[in-house]
């Protein structure tokens, strides 16, 4: 009976993998799958039910029922302190609570491919790539895509998904670099500084390199921090410095930053509360945070037209205070310790792919929400089956 149960447990997973990363990646934008994200969290969290149900192990949802009650504490505290209307409150919920629901969920699961499975994604993701590829020759990104970024995150998804199926030898890693290259044709300054710093990793991990926490590991990080900013330099100056110096008109990425830095501070150590700023639902259900500092007349931020009030991730953590903040970093970090303790245990790969995603997250969360987006999910998702590897080996031992 447990044995039928794994076997349909990892069957449909994978049929999950598959319409997961054709509708709410490679498709979401073209179809227009806007709603995808949120039935895959949905779809995730029913599944977890199911599956530790049948296990009878109810410790695999610790993580999740903390996560859940982090959340439900601060929607509390976001009506009680009035930080916009409870629809609101509850759309921002939705929103950000997705991707933790995403990761833990999948951690939860711990579902495991079959090798057949995994060449099967592996082609697929080599179909798409070579697509993709076409496409940003062709010069038709914003065509099928809407924006060069959404073709960027969508190369970063198909890569990882890659690494995750692909074996450990260098005919796969070099596709693994190869895939990301096609990801340069979104001309995005951040994709650039991502996709230096994976190379970067990707030869050191072939090297048998580690990383430590020592005096040279912090310089090769900040040397790898320099690349970053130094293949990112276009963007990053227009985008924090221009703006500043531009007394008269402020632009919207540096008003949000700078504002949220006074949020951190106004409202310590629990923040604004969810849907007052920084976050999507803070536009819609526009929040009185923006006229209170004075920022609701800028371009991008006013009542009328807030496209640009969740165009970074960091900003909004103010919504949750310093202790949100510490969480999150939290979060990133126990990540990271998981994976390193996995190299351990013979998961060099997978140390290594949690370590690209810590990065990316990193780098994308300056200047775009994808850790609460459709392809951030299916990112955390991946990389949580790559943590559930060391996982499942601490069991049988």
């Amino acid at each position: 009976m447990l044995a039928r149960v794994v076997c349909s447990k990892n069957n449909l997973f994978f049929a999950f993998l598959v319409l997961s990363y054709v509708f709410g990646v490679v498709l979401y934008d073209y179809l227009s799958v806007f709603s995808s994200d949120e039935v895959m969290a949905l779809f995730l969290l029913f599944f977890t039910g199911m599956v530790v149900n049948e296990r009878r192990c109810f410790r695999e949802v610790i993580p999740l029922c903390v996560v859940a009650g982090i959340f439900l504490f601060y929607t509390l505290y976001s009506v009680i302190i009035g930080s916009n209307v409870l629809v609101a409150i509850l759309k921002d919920l939705l929103i950000e609570i997705k991707p933790f629901l995403g990761f833990f969920c999948t951690y939860a699961i711990m579902p495991t491919l079959s090798p057949l499975q995994k060449r099967s994604l592996v082609i697929m993701c080599l179909v798409v790539a070579a697509l993709l590829l076409f496409i940003g020759i062709m010069n038709d990104v914003v065509v099928y895509f809407g924006h060069p970024a959404c073709f960027a995150k969508t190369i970063v998804a198909t890569a990882f998904l890659y690494l995750y199926c692909c074996s450990d030898e260098w005919p796969d890693f070099i596709g693994f670099l190869l895939i990301l290259t096609v990801g340069l044709f979104s001309t995005r300054a951040k994709f650039y500084g991502f996709w230096g710093v994976a190379f970067l990793l990707v030869f050191l991990y072939k090297a048998g390199i580690r990383i430590k926490f020592d005096f040279k590991s912090i310089i090769l990080l900040l040397c790898v921090v320099a690349l970053a900013v130094w293949l990112g330099r276009d963007k990053l100056i227009m985008y924090y410095v221009d703006g500043m110096l531009d007394s008269r008109e402020m632009w919207s990425r540096p008003a949000i930053l700078l504002t949220s830095l006074k949020l951190f501070v106004d409202y310590a150590p629990l923040g604004s509360g969810l849907a007052s700023f920084a976050s999507y639902t803070s536009g819609e259900y526009y929040s009185h945070i923006y006229e209170d500092y004075g920022i609701n007349h800028l371009w991008g931020i006013s009542r009328e037209y807030y496209s640009f009030v969740a165009d970074a991730y960091y900003p909004m953590l103010a919504q949750f205070g310093i202790v949100g903040l510490g969480l999150y970093i939290f979060f990133w970090i126990w990540m990271v310790r998981k994976g390193r303790a996995m190299r351990k245990q013979g998961f060099a790969k997978e140390e290594l792919l949690i370590l690209l995603a810590t990065v990316f997250f990193a780098i994308e969360g300056v200047a775009d929400s994808t850790f609460s987006q459709n392809r951030g999910l299916f990112v955390l998702i991946v990389a949580a089956m790559a943590l559930t590897k060391g996982k499942e080996h601490a069991k049988a031992e």
